[in-house]
Formats: structure tokens, C-alpha cells, sequence
């Protein structure tokens, strides 16, 4: 696992897996990452030679689940395996869609970056067992009802009466990029995030560059650039306009053939934005 200081480790409960995932999980194990991918339930296209697990052997399947578990339900389950993960493993996490550009070596364990805006985001999160943020998340979320700091009390007591202070019941985020940047400021651990260009090169105002034809890299990758964030709004994108494919020249293109990953086999299926 030459020029990686940390195991690296996905969590997948969705669909069966798109070319961008697909790719994704190829750019670390193409570059000797030692990768496993810890799945909620059997899904389909995985790459060939892909360690997984089975996700209960780190949590159990979350209660709050409904028969066909929502977006959101997918998203806070990915949350809380995630604090999970962290805390009884010596391992980075990525989403799957934080494409890897080169090895994490990141020996004091800490691998989270800013988003531009002032936030700090999770897609790739590496934190020290030891981590005074990493027990306090865990310890909150581990409560039956989760009345986070920086909620608004009168709310917190209205949905505690309600009996809606669950983990999937809290607002999109507070379980995850939310809660983390709460913790990393509390306890002064928020010095360690590196700047947008390490794992976030491209927010909003740019993430067109990823499926525009003939972007050269250099446009917005640099030489401190480990991983690119391709965010679910992506998907939405190929959807609405290339049935899931991404155009011929773009950087998702020429990414997915230099890991050997065929999009038409496993269009990018999101839901399609309204057309204007």
C-alpha cells in the first residue's frame, strides 16, 4: 500500500452501483489503496476484485428504515455507519463519489477538507481514534433523542413532544457534515482542515467542469489535489440531458476509461431536474 498511511473504506445501500462509483472505487484500488467497500445489502456492479463486508459486522441496519428506504434514510444511515466505522478502525472513509487522484498520506490520521463557504464537508473524513470530535459525535448520535447544540430549543421541544428527535427525523445534514463541523469546532480540531482545493476543487459555481467536453485538468486540479468531489447533483445532470452518460471529451469521460469502466454499461440514473 505503497504512499497510503490509512486503509481506505466505502459504505454503499442504494441501487446498484453507477459508472461513477464504479470509477471511483477503481481510482483507489488502481493506485494500491487497500480499499474495502461495506455494503447494507447485495447490490450489483461492483468491480471485479473489490474486497467487501457485509455492513452489519460494523452496525446493525437502522430501525428507522421503511421498506424502500428515502434518499434521506439512505443519507443518515451512511452518517451514523460512518461515525461508527471511524471509531473502532485506523481508516479513511470516501464516499463514493471522492474521486482519488493520488495516495492519502496523511500520517496524523486527520483528512477532511473546507468547502469554500466557510463549511466543512465529509465525503472524505479521516480521524484519530483518539479524537476528542470523533467521541463527541459518536455520543451524541448514540442518544435516543439528539438534540443538537445548534438547533433552535423551542423547535427541539416541540418535535421531542412529537416524539421526532431520532437520527432520520433531524434536518438533512445534521448528521453528517453539519454534526462534524460542530464537533471540530468545540474542540478545536477544525485547524487541521485542509483548503477547498485538497478534496474540494470543484463547489457549485464549477462543477460543470466535470461533465463539459475538453476541460483540460489543469483548469481545476492542482498540485495539492488528492481527490475530486463529484457530488449527487452530477447524477441529476447526466440524467436530464445524456441519459445518465457523460459526454464524449469531458473529464467523467476520460476518467471512467482511464480506470476501465464503461458508463453505457451502468448509465448514472439520478432525478431529472425540471428543464428550463
Amino acid at each position: 500500500m505503497s504512499g497510503w498511511s490509512h486503509p481506505v473504506a466505502g459504505f454503499w445501500a442504494g441501487e446498484d452501483l453507477s459508472f461513477i462509483e464504479q470509477m471511483v472505487i477503481r481510482s483507489y484500488l488502481d493506485q494500491g489503496c487497500d480499499f474495502t467497500l461495506y455494503l447494507g445489502h447485495p447490490v450489483g456492479g461492483v468491480p471485479e476484485g473489490t474486497p467487501t463486508r457485509d455492513a452489519a459486522e460494523i452496525m446493525p441496519t437502522p430501525d428507522f428504515l421503511s421498506p424502500e428506504p428515502t434518499r434521506k434514510q439512505l443519507a443518515v444511515w451512511s452518517d451514523l455507519f460512518r461515525l461508527r466505522l471511524l471509531t473502532e478502525q485506523r481508516v479513511i472513509w470516501a464516499d463514493l463519489d471522492a474521486f482519488c487522484l493520488r495516495p492519502y498520506d496523511l500520517p496524523d490520521g486527520y483528512a477532511f477538507g473546507e468547502n469554500g463557504s466557510g463549511g466543512i464537508l465529509s465525503g472524505v473524513l479521516g480521524l484519530p481514534q483518539s479524537s476528542p470530535a470523533l467521541r463527541w459525535m459518536a455520543d451524541l448520535v448514540a442518544q435516543d433523542e439528539i438534540a443538537a447544540p445548534w438547533a433552535d430549543p423551542v423547535w427541539v421541544e416541540r418535535r421531542r413532544q412529537q416524539g421526532r428527535l431520532g437520527p432520520s427525523d433531524l434536518p438533512w445534514g445534521d448528521t453528517g457534515p453539519r454534526l462534524l463541523a460542530h464537533a471540530l469546532r468545540l474542540t478545536g480540531e477544525d485547524h487541521h482542515a485542509m483548503p477547498p482545493q485538497v478534496f474540494y476543487p470543484l463547489l457549485p459555481a464549477t462543477i460543470a467542469h466535470l461533465w463539459r467536453p475538453l476541460v483540460p485538468d489543469e483548469v481545476f486540479i492542482r498540485p495539492e489535489t488528492l481527490s475530486v468531489h463529484i457530488f449527487g447533483y452530477t447524477k441529476r445532470i447526466l440524467t436530464t440531458y445524456w441519459r445518465g452518460l457523460p459526454p464524449n471529451g469531458s473529464w467523467l469521460a476520460r476518467m471512467a476509461a482511464r480506470h476501465g469502466v464503461d458508463p453505457a454499461a451502468a448509465p448514472a440514473i439520478g432525478l431529472p431536474l425540471e428543464k428550463r
